[in-house]
């Protein structure tokens, strides 16, 4: 399933930092381009980390952020169809609060994965078991490519088109970066609250 970005309005970036244990998260969302709203939170977390299975350890704490929050596409930190089950955290996230998702992530998660040129100078098409499952995006100035993947509701080239737009400083979508920074700002004690909050239009991060 598939939906139309034509009017999206609403656009959020959500990710988590860890420490240990301690983690924090932040999801940072945009309304009609503007900054308008981050929340935060943080806690202490039990579940352990499983390889390929990253999702069950970070997507309760994406979906408590995320429980009736309006959001038109949401960018994820993690992986959605490129992933070797082809259901990573983006894709998760995305179908369980049926948010329109795109999957951001540095790296490739391990697994024999293959390359297809595209049309488009720094792309390239990423392939597992003969499907399309994402892309690989090299920004301008930078040697390494950010993997591009869809998670929920959004076609491949919609996501590449979304990621190309939103990305303005660096490699990460700006939703996403900003949820990045408050994230980590937060895990290390920094000024934000440590409880769920929402902080209207804030004057910076």
């Amino acid at each position: 399933m598939t939906v139309s970005l034509h009017r999206v309005r609403r656009v959020a970036g959500i990710d988590t930092s860890y420490d240990g244990t301690r983690y924090a998260v932040a999801l940072v969302t945009f309304c009609d381009e503007e900054l308008d709203s981050i929340k935060t939170d943080a806690g202490d977390l039990s579940t352990p980390y499983v390889s390929k299975l990253f999702f069950l350890r970070e997507a309760p704490i994406l979906s408590r952020m995320l429980f009736r929050e309006p959001i038109d596409l949401l960018f994820i930190n993690g992986h959605g169809a490129c992933h070797p089950y082809f259901f990573g955290l983006a894709t998760v996230v995305g179908w369980t609060h049926r948010i329109p998702s795109i999957g951001i992530a540095s790296r490739l998660i391990k697994g024999a994965y293959g390359r297809l040129p595209s049309r488009h100078p720094g792309i390239d098409f990423i392939t597992l078991r003969s499907h399309v499952v994402g892309a690989a995006i090299r920004m301008e100035g930078f040697t390494k490519s950010v993997v591009v993947s869809t998670g929920f509701g959004v076609g491949l080239d919609d996501a590449i088109r979304e990621y190309m737009h939103w990305t303005r400083f660096g490699k990460m979508p700006e939703p996403l970066r900003l949820a990045h920074l408050r994230a980590r700002i937060l895990l290390r004690g920094g000024p934000a609250r440590k409880s769920a909050c929402d902080e209207p239009r804030p004057e910076n991060l």
